[in-house]
């Protein structure tokens, strides 16, 4: 009796793990939704910290805000960037830019905010999706930074990973964990 029972657990097992496969397949095609967060960290020299979140809800566009505390004065770019694995890390957005107005500052403090789109996408995401993007995050390949005068490179700057979302996290490639994160790759583990 406990091998017949054993026998229909595991096919029971076997069953929702082949649904959650095919739902992950219908799903992999599409933009994901959830929140990212980076913890802004300062270059040598200065003393400058900040943090990002994003905010990815399917196809439409990502919200971002950056807020920033003592940075040098002025703020020539705020991007953010991919890590290609080359040893630079193209933009893949610009959401300010030298010409532009900078981060809005208020008592010792800076803060950014907006959204932007697949068409806003370039370098290495050029022509691609939101999906794209959230799966590059996934893949710890994102980068935001926060550029002055003193420090062109980046006077702050911090991975995006996922994180900051009641209820779990999910980036793309539709792929679960115990918990109910989801995480690139198309693995699955039962709990």
């Amino acid at each position: 009796m406990v091998v017949k029972s054993s026998s229909i657990v595991q096919v029971s097992v076997i069953s929702a793990l082949l649904l959650v496969s095919v739902l992950s397949i219908i799903q992999a095609g599409t933009a994901q939704t959830g929140k990212f967060t980076a913890d802004l960290q300062p270059r040598a020299g200065s003393n400058a910290t900040g943090k990002a979140t994003l905010e990815a809800m399917g196809d439409e566009p990502i919200t971002y805000t950056i807020t920033a505390t003592g940075l040098s004065n002025n703020i020539t770019n705020v991007a953010i960037s991919q890590d290609t694995g080359s040893g630079r890390a193209p933009d893949v957005v610009t959401l300010r830019a030298a010409p532009q107005s900078g981060m809005a500052q208020a008592s010792g403090s800076n803060e950014l905010s907006g959204n932007f789109t697949a068409t806003d996408l370039m370098g290495p995401l050029e022509g691609k999706s939101i999906g794209d993007f959230v799966k590059a995050i996934g893949d710890g390949k994102i980068i935001i930074r926060v550029s002055t005068s003193p420090f062109p490179l980046g006077e702050i700057y911090g991975k995006v990973t996922a994180g900051g979302g009641a209820g779990g996290n999910m980036t793309a490639g539709g792929n679960m964990t115990a918990g109910g994160n989801m995480t690139a790759g198309g693995n699955m583990t039962a709990g």
